[in-house]
């Protein structure tokens, strides 16, 4: 900067020679001040890095079973991450059946059981058997809804057999399907690259807030899915409080219908018998606008409301009939258990035999129906 201070703009100076000067001074405080930012944010990754890292956990289990008419005993492994200072862990994709879970923990092999597992989204909570005196844990109460797309994420991953360590990546997209599935709540899309290992991982924004938990990689994309944290605080209180997750649900089967405004509808298009719907004052052919507090413009819109309601609740439904808004109330009731059963399980977890490799399917795991389709929600 102390060139800067030589450049009087007189008249001795050409405008040319003044131009330059400016553009001169514009630069090196442009320059400045990126390199601040960057060592800004590089600061803000250490910090969560050095502050969250001693919450993440290595996740293994084990179990016996036939391939190829042989008996080999598979092994699968991936990340978790403490949620209690009683010892609870939340990780995806737990090996099914499994005879023997263990965590890795600074330098420690500790004992774990699975307190519960919701089939709908594959996450899983485990509690140490021997918790150690001191655990730090992630706090997921803490959760930050409100992410823009090109948000930095911090996520912290347990890759394969290498030390834990953080892994970049920016906010994609919020998603409510992918191809022709519905996921059944909203999903963040990341351009955090997964590997082997890496999914059950916390991932944070640069304020150090909880924002979710990584699902499913889509190397082809170069992207992944992130289950967001109100969905793993849903699930979490759940499973704690009785071992399994009990979803809202409806009874009513909608599909999409183009309106003159050449956007869609969600119009309701029958009713599963007995079911809360079934037993109110909606019809076949309205379309629906709001439950809740959520407004309806998508089939996403309304798994959403169906995923965190809560089940012997009531529920306003604000419905379009002949050209009048109407708001009708519908008792929630649990979802039945085969509507929680996922067409496709997300294999986040590498698996493997002790001495041979067994790729895994990695599919999405959460998806419910086609979205053109009738869904039942």
């Amino acid at each position: 900067m102390n060139c800067l201070k030589t450049l009087h703009f007189n008249k001795v100076y050409s405008p040319a020679a003044k131009c330059f000067g400016l553009f001169l001074l514009f630069f090196l405080s442009f320059k400045l001040h990126s390199q601040n930012s960057l060592l800004s944010v590089e600061s803000r990754i250490k910090s969560i890095v050095q502050d969250k890292v001693d919450s993440v956990v290595r996740v293994k289990a084990t179990r016996v079973a036939s391939i190829g008419g042989k008996v080999k005993r598979l092994l699968k492994m991936g990340s978790g991450f403490f949620i209690s200072k009683e010892g609870h862990v939340l990780t995806t994709g737990l090996l099914p059946n499994a005879d023997r879970i263990w965590i890795e923990h600074d330098e420690s092999y500790l004992l774990a059981e699975e307190v519960g597992h919701d089939p709908m989204c594959n996450l899983s909570l485990l509690k140490l058997l021997e918790p150690p005196p001191s655990i730090k844990y992630i706090r997921i109460n803490e959760v930050s809804n409100n992410l823009e797309s090109g948000s930095f994420l911090v996520g912290i991953t347990c890759a394969l057999e290498f030390q834990i360590g953080p892994t970049l990546g920016l906010l994609q997209s919020h998603e409510f399907s992918f191809g022709k599935r519905l996921f059944p709540t909203k999903m963040l899309r990341s351009s955090l690259a997964l590997g082997p290992g890496e999914v059950g991982a916390p991932v944070f924004d640069l304020k150090g807030r909880f924002i979710g938990i990584t699902h499913a990689a889509l190397p082809d994309l170069k992207s992944s899915f992130l289950l967001p944290a109100s969905a793993c605080k849903r699930i979490r209180d759940d499973l704690i409080l009785s071992g399994e997750v009990l979803y809202g649900w409806f009874g009513i089967t909608t599909t999409r219908k183009l309106n003159e405004s050449n956007s869609f509808d969600i119009v309701i298009n029958g009713f599963v018998e007995d079911s809360p719907a079934k037993k109110s004052n909606l019809s076949k052919g309205d379309i629906l606008l709001q439950v809740g507090k959520t407004l309806i413009k998508s089939q996403g819109d309304l798994a959403n409301s169906s995923f965190f309601a809560e089940p012997d609740t009531i529920l306003e439904f604000k419905v379009r009939r002949d050209n009048k808004d109407l708001i009708f109330p519908v008792q929630v009731t649990a979802r039945p258990k085969i509507l929680q059963k996922p067409k496709f399980m997300n294999d986040s977890l590498e698996s493997k035999t002790v001495n041979n490799e067994v790729n895994g399917s990695q599919s999405l795991g959460i998806a419910a129906d086609e979205k053109n389709a009738s869904i039942n929600f």
